[in-house]
C-alpha cells in the first residue's frame, strides 16, 4: 500500500509539470525560430512556429485537462510566449522591411509588435477571460500570418512603394488587434450541434475551401478571415441582443 501511495504521488507530480514541459518546448521551438532568421531562412523559421503554436495549445490542453492551471504556469507561458509570439514576428518584419524597403532604419518600427505583444501578455496575466471568446488578436495567431506572410513575400516582386505601405500598415493594424477590445471566437468546440457550433463549423469550411485553392498562400487569408468572421458574428449577437 505504501508503494502504491508513492507510485500514486510520483503520477501526480508528472502530471502536473507535463504543461510546463509543454511551454518550454514552445520556448524551444521559438529560440530556433530565430536562429533560422538569422539565416533569413523563412521557410524552417515558420515550421518552428507552427511547432511553437502546436506545444503552446498542448500546454494549455494539459493544463485544463488535469486541472492545474497555476500562476507559476501562466507566469512560465506567457514568458515563452513573449519569445516566440513577440520576438519572432518582429524580427521577421524586421528583415523583410531591411531588404526591400529603401527608408533607412525605418525596419525598427516592427518592433512595435514586440512591446504590444508584451502588454498584451502582461494583460493577460492579470484580466480574466470569458472562456468562450478570447478579446482582441492572440499573439501565437499574429504570429503565424507574418510568418506564413514572409514566405509568400520571397516569392513576388513587389513595387517598393506599394510594400513600404502594405508592411507598415500590417505593423499597426496588428499592433492595433492585439490590444482592441473585439472578441475573437475560439476554437474549443461546445459539443458537436451545429446550433452552437456555427461559426466554428463555417470557419473551418471556408479554412479547408482556401487551403486546397491557394495551399500555403491560405494561411493569411484565413487568419484575416477568422478576423473578420469573428467581428461579424459578435455585431451580429449584439443586434439580436438589442
Amino acid at each position: 500500500m505504501e508503494q502504491f501511495c508513492y507510485l500514486l504521488y510520483y503520477v501526480l507530480i508528472t502530471l502536473k509539470i507535463i504543461p510546463n514541459i509543454f511551454t518550454l518546448l514552445n520556448l524551444f521551438c521559438g529560440c530556433i525560430s530565430i536562429i533560422f532568421l538569422q539565416s533569413k531562412n523563412f521557410n524552417y523559421s515558420a515550421i518552428s512556429t507552427l511547432f511553437s503554436i502546436f506545444f503552446d495549445f498542448l500546454d494549455g490542453f494539459f493544463s485544463r485537462l488535469i486541472k492545474n492551471e497555476n500562476l507559476f504556469g501562466k507566469e512560465l507561458d506567457s514568458l515563452a510566449d513573449m519569445v516566440s509570439f513577440g520576438i519572432v514576428p518582429s524580427i521577421t518584419i524586421f528583415l523583410l522591411l531591411e531588404k526591400k524597403t529603401p527608408i533607412p532604419f525605418i525596419e525598427y518600427l516592427s518592433f512595435f509588435i514586440s512591446i504590444i505583444s508584451a502588454y498584451r501578455l502582461a494583460k493577460f496575466n492579470i484580466s480574466t477571460h470569458c472562456k468562450n471568446d478570447i478579446v482582441g488578436l492572440t499573439t501565437p495567431v499574429n504570429t503565424l500570418f507574418f510568418s506564413s506572410l514572409s514566405i509568400i513575400i520571397e516569392n513576388y516582386d513587389i513595387p517598393k512603394n506599394i510594400y513600404l505601405i502594405a508592411m507598415l500598415f500590417m505593423i499597426f493594424f496588428s499592433c492595433y488587434l492585439l490590444i482592441s477590445k473585439i472578441k475573437m471566437f475560439s476554437f474549443n468546440f461546445k459539443g458537436l450541434s451545429w446550433k452552437k457550433n456555427k461559426i466554428r463549423y463555417i470557419f473551418l469550411l471556408i479554412s479547408i475551401f482556401l487551403l486546397l485553392t491557394l495551399h500555403m498562400k491560405a494561411l493569411p487569408c484565413i487568419i484575416i478571415c477568422y478576423i473578420i468572421t469573428s467581428i461579424y458574428f459578435h455585431r451580429l449577437q449584439q443586434k439580436n441582443s438589442h
